[in-house]
C-alpha cells in the first residue's frame, strides 16, 4: 500500500511539474533545423546565429562564385552573393560555366556594398597603378573578381602591377607598413578597415570617371555610389565610388516552409537590420524568388 502511495505522489508530482513548465514540449523534443551558410557579411552572419529557430553552421568557401556552385552542387542552404555574379551564374554568362545554375533561388536584396580604394601613406596613384603593389580583394569576400575588373577597366593588365588577394585587416596592417601601395575593400559603408587605415594616414580615393562607364557596359549590375562626407574619419568630401548590391540566396529545393520562416526571422527578429535591408526593396533579386520567400512577402503586403 505504502508503495501505491508512493508512486502516486512521485506521478503526481511529475505531472505538476510539467504543467508548470512554460516551454511547448516541441521545443524540448524536436531538434533544430539546421542551415548550411557562406557569408563574410558580419550582421547577416550574427543575426541568423541568434535565430532560437534554426542552428546555423558557417562554411567559409571563398567568393560569390564558389558560394554560388556550392548551393548548386547541393553542399549548402543558403549564400550571400553579389547581385551581377549570381546574374551571371544563373543565366549561364559566367566566362568559366556555360551550364546555368538553375538551382538558385533568391530570398532578400540585402543592401549595396561599396568599393573603397585606399592609398598608402606617401603613395600618389595619381599617374595610374601600374608597378605598384595592389591587394584586389578578400580572397572569402562577396566579390573577389570585382578589384581586378577594375583594374582592367583602367587600361592596366593583371600583369602590370603586383596584385594579390588578402584577409581586409591583414591588407590593412600591410598597406600602413608601407608593403602594398593601394587595397580594394568591399563593403557597406563604413568599413571598420578602412577607419583603421584612414586613422593610420592612408588615403580613400574616387573612383569615378570614363573607366567607370567601360565597367558598366560589361558589367551593368555595378552601379555609381557616393559615399557621403563625414562617413570615415576626416572625410571632408563625398567620394564617388561603385558599388553592387548584395543577395541572400538559396537552393531552389530547399523546403517552402523553412526558407518562409527564415525569411520571416530575418526581417522580424533580426535586430541589427533594421538599418541594413529596406524591406520594400527585398524582393527586387536579379533571380526568381523562393517560393517560400515570395509567400512572406505576399503576406506582409496583405497584412500592411
Amino acid at each position: 500500500m505504502w508503495r501505491t502511495i508512493a508512486a502516486a505522489l512521485v506521478l503526481s508530482t511529475a505531472i505538476t511539474l510539467s504543467a508548470c513548465d512554460p516551454r511547448p514540449a516541441a521545443n524540448r523534443s524536436t531538434p533544430r533545423p539546421i542551415v548550411r551558410m557562406s557569408t563574410s557579411e558580419t550582421t547577416v552572419l550574427s543575426t541568423f546565429l541568434n535565430l532560437r529557430e534554426f542552428s546555423v553552421q558557417l562554411t567559409d568557401i571563398g567568393d560569390s562564385e564558389k558560394r554560388l556552385i556550392a548551393l548548386q552542387q547541393g553542399s549548402v542552404d543558403l549564400a550571400v552573393a553579389t547581385a551581377d555574379v549570381t546574374y551571371l551564374a544563373f543565366n549561364g554568362l559566367l566566362a568559366d560555366r556555360s551550364q546555368p545554375m538553375d538551382k538558385l533561388r533568391g530570398i532578400a536584396l540585402l543592401h549595396s556594398a561599396a568599393v573603397h580604394l585606399l592609398a598608402r601613406p606617401g603613395a600618389n596613384p595619381g599617374r595610374g597603378f601600374r608597378g605598384m603593389r595592389v591587394v584586389l580583394g578578400n580572397p572569402v569576400g562577396a566579390n573577389e573578381a570585382l578589384g581586378e575588373r577594375l583594374i582592367n577597366s583602367m587600361g592596366i593588365a593583371r600583369s602590370e602591377i603586383r596584385g594579390e588577394f588578402l584577409p581586409r585587416g591583414v591588407a590593412v596592417e600591410r598597406l600602413l607598413k608601407g608593403e602594398v601601395d593601394a587595397a580594394i575593400v568591399i563593403g557597406r559603408p563604413p568599413q571598420d578597415p578602412v577607419v583603421r587605415a584612414l586613422h593610420g594616414g592612408a588615403r580613400l580615393l574616387d573612383i569615378d570617371g570614363p573607366e567607370i562607364d567601360h565597367l558598366r557596359s560589361y558589367y551593368p549590375l555595378l552601379g555609381r555610389m557616393l559615399i557621403p562626407r563625414g562617413t570615415y574619419p576626416g572625410q571632408d568630401v563625398p567620394v564617388h565610388t561603385i558599388g553592387v548590391d548584395l543577395l541572400l540566396v538559396c537552393r531552389a529545393d530547399l523546403d517552402s516552409k523553412l526558407v518562409y520562416e527564415l525569411t520571416r526571422a530575418y526581417f522580424e527578429e533580426g535586430e541589427n537590420l533594421r538599418n541594413e535591408t529596406d524591406p520594400q526593396r527585398a524582393p527586387a533579386v536579379v533571380i526568381p524568388l523562393h517560393p517560400g520567400a515570395a509567400r512572406y512577402y505576399r503576406e506582409r503586403e496583405v497584412s500592411r
